[in-house]
Formats: C-alpha cells, structure tokens, sequence
C-alpha cells in the first residue's frame, strides 16, 4: 500500500514536470515539492518535546528571516535564497541522524524530496543564457553554520535535533511564501 502511494506521488511529479515549460517557470513544481517536504518533515515529529525547552535557549542562532532577506529582490536572486537554503538543509540533515527518534524512512524521504527540490532549483539557476552566478547570501551561510554547530555542541543529541527540526520547519514555511512571490512576479 505504501509503496503504491508512493508510486503515484513520484508519477504524479514526473506528469507535472513535463507539462510545465522549462526553465524558472518550473515554479509551480516547486511549490507542489516544498508543501510535500514540509508535511514530511511535520510527520517525522509530534510537538516540541518538553524535556528540550531549557536547550533551546543554548541555541545561539537568532531567527533567519528569509522573507524579509529576499525583499525587493530580483527573482534570480530570490530563487537562489531558496536553493541556497535547501541545500543547507539537505546538508543538515545528512548528518549524524544516531539519536533522533524518527522512523528512518522517514528521514530518508524527506531527503529524497530535498534532492528533488535542488535539482529542479539547479535547472532554473543554470539555464543557458543566464548571467546570474551562484551566490552564496552569508546570512543564510552563517545561520545554517551556527545551526551545524549547535548539533556537534550538543552531540547530536535528540532535543538538539527536535530543535533543528523546529528551525527547518519554519525555514521551509518561508520558502512557500517566497516561492509563491516569484511566481505572482512570473
């Protein structure tokens, strides 16, 4: 049963990416690819654990806000926020996963999606004729830094990773609104 739902979905992506155009149009994919992740990353949990509220105040990360980062930003430069985001959270989550209390399948698909997400993005940022270079936004750089730090601080213990998964949780929610930005502007 679980493998046919899985099926459809990827067929159902498949479908939607070949009837949309090519290029940065691929947008709508996006948005159809972040709602997924961001409901498999809310299936890998349940509520904030209470035992992890004292450590999260040893988090010394303020809040990345990324909608207001990509404000009056050009598109590219938007969808490279986007990419540059995901794929620090793909990398986050291909860390040392040993005392997280999520089913593994789970992880493993969310980092399936986060895959699917970068190579689409990575279509979009690399198409011919573009003259935007990848640039890397040192905000996002240095939270995601911090963010890494946090864990091998704290061992990678699992209110270390509840607490990562509360900060991609909300990074991901930015990111739906500013994929739907860039897609208004398109």
């Amino acid at each position: 049963m679980a493998l046919a739902s899985i099926w459809r979905f990827w067929m159902m992506l498949l479908f939607l990416s070949g009837t949309l155009s090519l290029g940065c149009e691929r947008l709508q994919l996006q948005q159809v690819l972040n709602t997924e992740t961001l409901s498999k990353l809310n299936a890998m949990g349940g509520p904030f654990p209470r035992h992890c509220i004292r450590q999260r105040l040893s988090l010394k990360a303020k809040p990345l806000n990324l909608v207001k980062l990509s404000k009056e930003l050009e598109t590219q430069d938007r969808i490279q926020i986007v990419h540059q985001t995901l794929r620090h959270i793909s990398k986050i989550y291909s860390m040392n996963l040993g005392s997280v209390t999520w089913a593994r399948d789970k992880v493993e698909n969310l980092r399936l999606l986060l895959d699917r997400q970068l190579g689409e993005l990575e279509e979009c940022i690399r198409k011919p004729g573009s003259e935007h270079k990848m640039r890397r936004n040192s905000a996002i750089h240095n939270y995601f830094r911090k963010l890494e730090k946090f864990l091998k601080q704290e061992k990678f213990s699992d209110c270390a990773w509840e607490i990562i998964h509360t900060e991609t949780r909300a990074r991901l929610q930015q990111l739906l609104f500013i994929i739907a930005q860039i897609s208004r502007r398109n």
